[in-house]
């Protein structure tokens, strides 16, 4: 870990960090505007005195993933409303994400009562035989995703070049890759492991939970974020996911921010 910058020092980088913040980066060398946002959302989840931090944390997160994605993703999208083949596969979030959709949904019994059944189904799958035996995602209404601003990191990025793919894909188990538009597994990598980082530089865990199990348990508890946030093991039983960091060389990725950014803190 590198020493740690001064206050003077450090009150310069913040205020350069205005420039970057929530603002769509670049996938350089250089990753500045990469650190200034991971710096940003370390110090939000570090600041007891902001309201419902986790899931601000995941709002500004996906506010830049889509803002992001709208500048520097290449090629066609066929992706549209009504188009919900991905809305049955295996996914996983951040403790952050999962606050920020149970806010939304928290209220609604009947959609609430979908996750607890969801939850319950997804328990006896192994995260390896969901690709086959696939689960609907109790947020899906009439093939709409019913909690569309506050759906996951990876909702927002899955964006595919092909409709007839998806559909081979997730409705007749081809075992094709799904055809992503140029950049998006790219960009979604970078803002996840941003989140990443700054959980792991917030003292909090930083790992990938199964999205249906961690919902229903975040919608059990009426104080579930002030719990989390407080050290709570609240989400200590969902299974969290076991490729995760492993991807593509994210954990080196993600180190390498920490290393970088926890000084500047």
């Amino acid at each position: 870990m590198q020493e740690r910058l001064d206050r003077g020092k450090r009150r310069l980088l913040l205020k350069e960090d205005q420039a970057w913040i929530g603002r769509p980066f670049e996938m350089d060398s250089n990753l500045r505007g990469v650190q200034a946002n991971t710096r940003h959302i370390a110090l939000m989840l570090r600041d007891s005195h902001i309201k419902r931090r986790a899931s601000r944390a995941a709002a500004f997160a996906a506010k830049l993933l889509d803002g992001t994605l709208a500048k520097k993703t290449q090629g066609p999208v066929a992706c549209a409303k009504g188009c919900y083949y991905c809305c049955k596969t295996y996914v996983s979030v951040t403790i952050p994400e999962i606050l920020h959709l149970a806010h939304a949904v928290r209220g609604q019994a009947e959609k609430t009562a979908r996750v607890n059944a969801a939850a319950d189904e997804s328990k006896l799958i192994a995260q390896d035989q969901r690709e086959k035996t696939r689960v609907v995602c109790p947020i899906l209404e009439a093939k709409v995703c019913s909690e569309y601003a506050p759906r996951p990191l990876v909702c927002r990025a899955v964006l595919s070049t092909s409709l007839d793919a998806c559909l081979r894909i997730f409705e007749r188990n081809s075992g094709e890759m799904v055809p992503f538009a140029g950049g998006t597994v790219d960009i979604r990598a970078y803002v996840v492991v941003m989140m990443q980082a700054a959980l792991k530089l917030g003292g909090f865990s930083h790992v990938h939970y199964e999205m249906n199990q961690a919902l229903a348990v975040a919608l059990n508890h009426a104080d579930a974020e002030e719990r989390w946030l407080a050290g709570a093991p609240l989400f200590a039983e969902v299974p969290v996911d076991t490729a995760d960091l492993r991807r593509g060389g994210l954990s080196a990725m993600m180190d390498a921010l920490v290393e970088n950014v926890g000084p500047t803190l």
